[in-house]
């Protein structure tokens, strides 16, 4: 897009206002208030003017005397003024102006021209710059395009993951809140229900094999045979996913030895079931 150096001359109810675009955007304030019938140093001596001048050079770096010029003589006679003071100062002229200098200063800074029927006689008499800024709007419609697109995707997402959480959230604060141990056949029921298919004897398999509970074997005689006795491991115990039962197996007055079932609490059943939903995702 062409940048435009020189001065720009915009029709306001029949008054000429010059416009100047470099860096930023610099007004004719001269030309600005006399169609009201006012003067620049009307609005510049005030104080509430000079506070202004004052905080805008801090902000911007610009000194004072690059905020607002005087030009003596030439092209470019009289009060310039910074396109954010020249909006403060079009506003203290008059509301419609103030949008008619803003609506101007968006244009230049955004395309470099403006609207204006001498800018409209340019374009037809140029097709190349009709060209240059038809494909500067449409790149510009497209990111636009792209960026909302971007947003309304990551807003879905965003719902996507509060609408799949919701019914692991209810779960977990339940069962954690929950004072319910379960067995671990029970667990293994869990586990498939949500997804991974294990059986009781798997399962316990998958303990014992991944460190949570310790297998012994004792020989029962009413049964005539060894069964299997778990317990949790140390660190299994330590991170309160079971909680174990023990019964004194008896024979007259004498026990024999210590039956021991454990139960998966509350806690443990939202470590195990997260643990499965880990490895289906793996």
């Amino acid at each position: 897009m062409r940048q435009l150096n020189e001065n720009q001359i915009f029709q306001y109810n029949g008054s000429p206002i010059t416009f100047q675009k470099g860096d930023s955007v610099m007004v004719n304030a001269t030309e600005m208030a006399k169609p009201f019938g006012k003067r620049c140093n009307d609005f510049l001596s005030t104080k509430q003017t000079k506070e202004l001048i004052s905080s805008l050079s801090a902000k911007t770096g610009i000194p004072a005397t690059g905020l607002v010029t005087v030009n003596q003589g030439g092209n470019n006679q009289g009060t310039w003024m910074h396109e954010d003071l020249a909006l403060v100062f079009a506003q203290w002229l008059s509301p419609d102006f103030y949008l008619w200098c803003n609506d101007r200063i968006k244009e230049l800074l955004q395309y470099g021209m403006t609207a204006t029927q001498p800018t409209l006689e340019q374009m037809i008499n140029n097709p190349d710059l009709v060209i240059s800024l038809a494909t500067q709007l449409k790149s510009e419609r497209e990111e636009k395009q792209r960026l909302a697109l971007e947003v309304q995707k990551k807003e879905q997402e965003k719902q996507t993951i509060i609408e799949e959480a919701k019914p692991a959230v209810v779960f977990t604060e339940c069962v954690t809140s929950s004072s319910t141990n379960i067995l671990i056949g029970d667990l293994a029921k869990l586990i498939t229900q949500n997804g991974y298919k294990i059986g009781e004897i798997r399962l316990y398999e998958w303990m014992v094999e991944n460190k949570f509970l310790i297998r012994r074997q004792r020989y029962s005689r009413s049964k005539n045979k060894y069964i299997n006795d778990y317990m949790p491991t140390q660190r299994a115990a330590e991170m309160g996913l079971f909680f174990v039962k023990e019964r004194p197996i008896v024979s007259g007055e004498n026990p024999i030895f210590i039956k021991h079932t454990c139960y998966v609490t509350g806690k443990g059943q939202v470590y195990f079931l997260n643990k499965f939903k880990s490895l289906m995702a793996a």
